[in-house]
């Protein structure tokens, strides 16, 4: 058989649509751990920090892990979609 008959994308056809995609899937993927960080963070500050109870030290370092890898992650993601949206 042909390799071309086997493939199931057709990277030309569908780059297009997988950069919409992206594009349109971008909010979700950066605003909601933002959200979900800054709230392990708020609940923290109520729970910990003003009643002192040292039992929820680990919801800030898990509220500081998702925001600081989201960073890291969403920077360079973004980045290069631009890029991609840029030259197509």
């Amino acid at each position: 058989m042909n390799d071309k008959n086997m493939e199931y994308l057709k990277n030309q056809d569908n780059q297009s649509k997988m950069i919409r995609t992206e594009i349109l899937l971008t909010p979700l993927l950066v605003i909601s751990p933002m959200l979900i960080g800054s709230l392990f963070i708020y609940d923290w500050y109520i729970r910990g920090f003003l009643e002192n109870d040292p039992s929820y030290f680990g919801t800030l370092i898990l509220g500081i892990i998702i925001l600081v890898g989201n960073i890291l992650f969403d920077i360079p993601f973004i980045k290069s979609l631009r890029e991609l949206s840029k030259n197509k």
